[in-house]
């Protein structure tokens, strides 16, 4: 069974290496942007759901959340 699962996850990683070879540099920095893009998005998501929940136990003013959510 886990040499099934090594043998997978071995050929995913050769799939995944032969694909960015496959790339080119215009290729890989859309491919970075995307990545860097999603990454800034969750971020900001998770942040602002923190402040939420400052807010809504008590730990924080509503101007304090405005002002941390401009």
């Amino acid at each position: 069974m886990w040499e099934n699962i090594r043998t997978a996850i071995v050929w995913f990683i050769a799939l995944g290496m032969a694909w960015l070879g496959d790339m080119s540099v215009k290729d890989f920095s859309t491919l970075a942007g995307v990545v860097i893009g999603l990454l800034m998005a969750f971020i900001s998501w998770y942040y602002k759901r923190k402040t939420y929940l400052l807010l809504a136990r008590g730990r924080i003013s509503q101007e304090e959340y405005e002002s941390a959510n401009r």
